[in-house]
Formats: structure tokens, C-alpha cells, sequence
């Protein structure tokens, strides 16, 4: 009995010998931040993003950590204030901690943005979530852009008046208002004479609205002349950002003109309405006008492994009876002409432009009235431009060809023919080749009959807004003519009446 109880006492003795040499076991919290914490932008007062610290119970000991801000979509210092390493304290017993980061406000509507908060370091507590992503909501209005095409154009048209639509459009549904003011603005279209004047007018977009119609009446004449333009402006825009704000409008002259005819083939007049004939060689002296006209002169195929030798021999060229002659002669199985020019002396841009001639024949004769640009010696052919007003093969006596050459990544050209009714030829008598020339448009006519046009849409247009001078010449063979043959005859005259160039007032 006695040794039981012995035993019994030494148990309890170093059960608390045990107890008493074990030391507690240190808590260690759990610092987490919220996943996800939204905000709105704000637009009068500046709105803060609170983010709460927290600690999954209370420390023994302090709880130190750094945090810092990174951005997603939104960006620090244009949608809220970043912060970087920044020291936070959890003194003994705290389990929450917040924050505040402010957001900048702006008045521009656009997508939802988001930045994060994260926790960089941690000391004496575990790391939970470590990053909170923030979500700044946008309330801002959304302001649409007003979209106006900066060019439109119009047939003339033969009623009286046409309405002109133009839609002004919204690149979106706005919840406030659009208002704006427009007004016509008067260019080589005249006022009440080409269309009726609007002077200040007033459009309004209804809330949800995003299209709306601005209306111009475009008067008809039957007066043949060149397009015309005025232009549309929009002002005292309010509720929408735009880029552009005017419009263009062309109209398209669509009427036609009988020419007067001479026994030797139709004649054109020295005034056109709204045009004035800014530069004209008649022929009418003796002698041609050298003030006027230079010679590109000698051989060597001139590109197109031409035969002729071009000449300033009055055998070659010459004013007679109110006629330029162009004359190509053969001498000893040797080829001469003329190509006259007149750079450097008249170089124009715009206009129309009135030639009066009769052309030679025979297979490899090849005439040409055409233009190039003045600055060729700058930039070469083709990105000078040229300009084929007329050219002529001698063995298709009823067909002409208007041209345009310029440079697109390389040379490129355009254009087409036009061929006289009933087999008539262009050797028989004279007719007017002619181009009304714009700042968007070339058109080529014969006898005042459109046959050809094209448009700054159609080809690269630089280099025809640029004055261009003009060439006369008659070759003998070449790549595209062929060449002379036994029967061709010589010698062969180009005759040009008259050259007229009318440009607006």
C-alpha cells in the first residue's frame, strides 16, 4: 500500500515538473485585404477608395507592413493618387486598419478602370490576400462626336430647285442635348443664283437622337460651265467635340452646249458666264509669238523611240491664214517636226481650257496637244503630272484619246477615247478638243461632248494642283503608232486654230 501511494505522488510530481517547463505557443494573425472594392469616379467632389486592412485576430506583438498602389487601366496621377512602400502599424490588439486613396475625377466619359493595392512586406502575421483590386466606375455623360463629310457633290440637275440633303451624325446616343448652328458660305457658287443662301439656321439633336438632316435648294441654269462650290459651316457647336466642322459641296454642271459651226467644223465663243479668258494665242500674225512659245529640239525617240528630229525650221512650223501649222516632212528617208512649248512663259492651274484643230493622217503620224508640269525639271515625269488634252493616231482618222499620267508608287495613267459619228475623220475638218480642269476633277470633251473624267478619287491629284504648260507637237512613229509605211504621205500638218484658257472669276 505504501508503494502504491509512492508511486502515485512521484507521477503528479513530474506531471507538474512537465507542466510547469512548457512555454505557451505564440498566435500568429492572418493579414488579408478585400479581393475587390468598387468606386465611382466622381464628378463635383473628389470620391475616396477605402480599403480596410484587416487581421484575422488579435497580435501579441506589432504587425508592420508596407503596401503600395500598381496600376491596371487607370493610371496614377491622371485617375487617382499612387502610393508606394508605404508603412502601416498594427499595435497590439488592432484587427483592422484602413486606407484612403483619392480618385481623380475628370468629365471625360469612357470604359470602367481598375488599379490595385497590394502588400509589399510583412511582419508577425501570415499573409493572407495580398491584393485588392480597386474598380473606379465611370459616371461621366457620354459626349458623341459630330461627324460632317467634308465633301459632297450634286448633279445640277434640269428641274428648277433640287434639295441637297447633308446628314449630320452623332457617333452615338447622347442623354443631354446637341445643339448647332450652320450657315452657307459662298465660293465659286453664287447665292441665290447657284443655290439659296442660309445665313444662320439652327439644328437639335433630342436627347437619344443621332442623325439629322441639314437642306440646301440648288438652283438649275442651262448655262454650260464648270462645277461650281460653296461650302457648309457648322458653328456654336454644343454638347459634342467634332474634327470637322465644314462641308464642301460641288455642283456638277450637267448641261449641254451646242457649239456654232463653221463651213470647216465648229467654233467655240470667247466668253463663258463666270469665267474670264485669262491667256489665248488666235494665230492671227505672221510670225509665231516667241514671247509665248519655246522648242524642244533634236532626236533620240524622245522616250517613245520616235523617228522625227523636232526642228524650229519655219519648214516645220509656221503661222499662216490665223493657223499654227505643225508640219512633219520626210527628206532623204530622214523625218523632221516641230514640238512647240510654252514653259517657262505660260503655265497654268485650273481652267477650261479651248483647242480648235485639224489633224493630219497616215499610219506612224502621231499629233498630240497635251500639258505637263512646270515643275518637271524638279521632280521628272511622270510626278510633274501630264496632261493628254488630245492625241491622235494617223491611221484611226474618227478617234482621239484623252489621258492622264502621274505617279503612284510608279508611273500609273488613265484614260479613254472618243470617236466622230458616221465614220466622219478628224483630218476633214476642225474640231475642239477641250478640258474643264478643277481642283478635284479633270473632263475631257470634244466638240463639248463629255467623254472622259477623273476625279481626285480616282488617281493621285497632287500633281494637278500644280500649274502645267502647254506642248504641240506632230511625231513620226513610235512604240504606240507604229511607223510610217508606203502609205503614208508627206508632208503631214497639224493645224490649231486657236488655244483659249478661261479660268473662274
Amino acid at each position: 500500500m505504501k508503494k502504491i501511494f509512492f508511486l502515485f505522488t512521484l507521477t503528479l510530481a513530474m506531471v507538474a515538473i512537465s507542466g510547469s517547463c512548457t512555454k505557451s505557443e505564440e498566435v500568429i494573425p492572418e493579414l488579408n485585404l478585400p479581393e475587390s472594392v468598387i468606386i465611382s469616379e466622381g464628378t463635383e467632389t473628389q470620391n475616396i477608395a477605402l480599403i480596410t486592412f484587416t487581421l484575422s485576430q488579435k497580435a501579441e506583438n506589432e504587425v508592420v507592413i508596407k503596401w503600395s498602389t500598381i496600376d491596371g487601366t487607370a493610371v496614377q496621377g491622371e485617375d487617382y493618387e499612387g502610393h508606394t512602400d508605404v508603412n502601416m502599424t498594427f499595435a497590439k490588439g488592432e484587427t483592422e486598419k484602413t486606407v484612403e486613396i483619392a480618385i481623380l475625377t475628370n468629365d471625360i466619359h469612357g470604359e470602367d478602370k481598375t488599379f490595385s493595392v497590394i502588400i509589399t512586406n510583412v511582419k508577425n502575421a501570415k499573409l493572407g490576400n495580398s491584393q485588392c483590386v480597386v474598380t473606379i466606375e465611370d459616371d461621366d455623360d457620354f459626349i458623341p462626336e459630330l461627324i460632317l463629310q467634308p465633301v459632297y457633290k450634286i448633279n445640277e440637275g434640269t428641274a428648277e430647285q433640287i434639295t441637297l440633303s447633308i446628314p449630320v451624325k452623332l457617333s452615338g446616343a447622347s442623354v443631354n442635348p446637341v445643339t448647332l448652328q450652320w450657315a452657307t458660305i459662298e465660293a465659286w457658287a453664287k447665292s441665290n443664283e447657284d443655290f439659296i443662301p442660309v445665313t444662320s439656321a439652327q439644328l437639335e439633336f433630342s436627347p437619344g437622337e443621332t442623325e439629322k438632316n441639314i437642306e440646301v435648294l440648288i438652283v438649275n441654269d442651262n448655262i454650260f460651265e464648270m462645277d461650281d462650290f460653296f461650302d457648309v459651316q457648322l458653328t456654336a457647336i454644343q454638347g459634342a467635340t467634332f474634327e470637322n466642322n465644314s462641308a464642301r459641296v460641288y455642283i456638277l454642271n450637267d448641261d449641254l452646249f451646242m457649239p456654232e459651226m463653221n463651213d470647216d467644223g465648229p467654233i467655240t465663243p470667247l466668253t463663258y458666264p463666270g469665267m474670264q479668258l485669262v491667256w489665248n494665242d488666235e494665230f492671227d500674225g505672221s510670225s509665231i509669238n516667241t514671247s509665248d512659245w519655246g522648242y524642244d529640239l533634236g532626236a533620240g525617240g524622245w522616250g517613245n523611240n520616235e523617228w522625227q528630229t523636232y526642228t524650229n525650221l519655219s519648214a516645220n512650223s509656221f503661222v499662216s491664214d490665223g493657223k499654227l501649222n505643225i508640219v512633219a516632212t520626210q527628206q532623204y528617208g530622214n523625218y523632221y517636226s516641230a514640238r512647240m512649248l510654252t514653259k517657262g512663259k505660260k503655265e497654268f492651274t485650273y481652267g477650261r481650257i479651248d483647242l480648235r484643230a485639224r489633224m493630219p493622217y497616215g499610219k506612224g503620224i502621231w499629233p498630240a496637244l497635251w500639258m505637263l508640269g512646270g515643275n518637271i525639271g524638279q521632280v521628272g515625269w511622270p510626278r510633274c503630272g501630264e496632261i493628254d488634252i488630245m492625241e491622235y493616231l494617223g491611221h484611226i482618222q474618227s478617234q482621239t484619246h484623252g489621258t492622264v499620267h502621274y505617279y503612284e508608287s510608279g508611273h500609273k495613267y488613265k484614260g479613254s477615247n472618243y470617236t466622230l459619228p458616221d465614220n466622219q475623220s478628224f483630218h476633214d475638218g476642225f474640231h475642239v478638243f477641250s478640258i474643264v480642269w478643277q481642283e478635284n476633277t479633270i473632263k475631257w470633251y470634244v466638240d463639248y461632248q463629255l467623254f472622259y473624267q477623273v476625279t481626285d478619287s480616282d488617281i493621285s491629284f497632287d500633281a494637278f494642283r500644280l500649274p502645267q504648260f502647254f506642248i504641240f507637237n506632230v511625231a513620226v512613229g513610235g512604240n504606240w503608232p507604229g511607223y510610217p509605211d508606203a502609205t503614208t504621205v508627206f508632208p503631214q500638218t497639224m493645224q490649231v486654230d486657236y488655244v483659249r484658257v478661261f479660268q473662274q472669276d
